[in-house]
């Protein structure tokens, strides 16, 4: 019996991951439709169009190592700098932040100031303080610790514009590491993985949850206000952008370079945090799950995308268990033999095919922290706490 449930476990897993990696990423993912969505997109980059003023939002808390680069930065955009407006968000830091960051708005000559909290509010209620008071329709929010590619934000810009039902776009991360270790092999792997997915998922209607470190959106058709309490950046401005009825999607030219953790312990206070609240996303959007209200994206894209961050990582540590506990004290000796040969064979074959090795370190990593992920949503998340890199 716990064999069969294990099996039942691994086989639900296995099927879920099936049909949304060679569904969406291989079959569909090389099919014309995917090839003209990135046509198109190459298309509005090469033309002429009229960029729109543009309000940049830079959330921080006490980032005074970071901040004036991170400016600096946006001042190398091409981009009109007169239609520029730069919000730097201090969210009640207790170092010299605001300060920095005024000083470097003069210094760079860059339009905008530091909009300062009485007391820390946390990411989200930050951003919505800076949404109200954004000055320009089409907004950027970017992260403090990573750099755009000088075309980013035009490219971005340009595809949300030209885009007839696009209501946000978000860019692609680089991953960015100072060496080789555990943790930025598995990250270099998921964001191959998470690449692919993107485009095909932008191909049926939106990519879902995007990437926080950069998204672009026009706050007057979707809705600028996203919950206090509960849930990431990306995807409250995703869900909003779907669920006013436009697409929200992949620019695969809009280059982001991240900093990835270095170790393993850095990795896991990362994903665990992103999980919990991509996690709290999806469970309280609930109400999109098979509604055809939201086209293609609440028919198949959600539900599919919620199997595999939110079921499949139980089923995965489910049947981990229970296939343990079958080969410690089943008496079928044949079936325990069998095992042993399949775990064996598995191994070998990780440790001489680089490629399936480094996908199946990172897809373990990702399965245990969205496991972890899962069982921390039902709490509240407002703050969040800096990853110290270099």
């Amino acid at each position: 019996m716990i064999f069969l449930l294990a099996v039942a476990g691994f086989a639900a897993l296995f099927f879920v991951f099936t049909v949304y990696l060679l569904y969406f990423r291989l079959v569909y993912g090389h099919a014309s439709e995917t090839q003209k969505y990135l046509q198109e997109i190459d298309g509005f980059q090469k033309s002429e169009v009229v960029l729109p003023p543009v309000s940049v939002i830079v959330n921080t808390y006490n980032e005074v190592k970071i901040v004036r680069r991170k400016l600096e930065d946006i001042s190398r955009l091409d981009y009109p700098s007169d239609k520029l407006e730069v919000l730097v968000v201090d969210d009640c830091s207790s170092d010299e932040t605001g300060a920095l960051a005024e000083a470097a708005l003069a210094e760079f000559k860059l339009n905008g100031k530091v909009l300062r909290t009485p007391r820390r509010l946390g990411l989200n209620a930050s951003l919505n303080l800076a949404f109200e008071g954004a000055s320009y329709d089409v907004v950027c929010v970017t992260d403090s610790d990573v750099m755009l590619d000088r075309d980013a934000l035009r490219n971005a810009v340009t595809v949300l514009k030209c885009f007839e039902d696009a209501g946000g776009v978000t860019g692609k991360i680089m991953p960015v590491s100072s060496g080789a270790t555990v943790a930025s092999s598995s990250e270099d792997s998921y964001r191959s993985y998470y690449h692919r997915s993107m485009l095909s998922e932008s191909s049926w209607h939106s990519a879902f949850p995007g990437n926080g470190p950069l998204i672009v959106f026009d706050k007057s058709v979707v809705s600028s206000s996203i919950p206090v309490f509960y849930g990431s950046t990306d995807a409250n401005i995703a869900m909003n952008v779907v669920k006013s009825g436009k697409r929200f999607l992949y620019v695969p030219d809009a280059l982001i370079f991240e900093p990835v953790p270095e170790t393993v312990s850095q990795q896991k206070l990362q994903k665990v945090r992103r999980a919990k609240r991509l996690i709290q996303v999806f469970l309280h959007n609930i109400d999109v799950f098979g509604n055809k209200k939201y086209g293609k994206f609440g028919t198949l894209l959600f539900p599919v995308k919620f199997l595999v961050h939110v079921v499949c990582p139980f089923l995965a540590f489910f049947g981990a268990v229970l296939l343990s506990l079958f080969f410690v004290f089943s008496v079928v000796y044949v079936l325990q033999v069998g095992f042993v040969l399949f775990v064996s064979l598995f191994l070998v074959t990780l440790a001489l095919v680089k490629r399936f090795r480094k996908f199946f370190v990172s897809f373990v990593f990702h399965q245990v922290y969205l496991l972890i992920g899962l069982f921390s949503s039902f709490r509240k998340s407002i703050y969040w706490k800096t990853i110290d890199r270099k």
